[in-house]
């Protein structure tokens, strides 16, 4: 009963580190897709930001 309990509770954190690890993976790709790649950014656009 024991290692029953110990095997279901490795699974659900083996789960949720997967979980994690996608999910940082999609939020660092999203935040890849955002930067335009530009060193000087207008003056304009910079104002927009604040």
């Amino acid at each position: 009963m024991f290692k029953t309990i110990r095997r279901l509770v490795g699974i659900f954190t083996f789960l949720v580190v997967i979980l994690g690890a996608m999910k940082s993976v999609f939020a660092w790709l999203a935040n890849i897709a955002k930067d335009n790649h530009e060193l000087f950014v207008d003056e304009e656009e910079s104002e927009r930001q604040f």
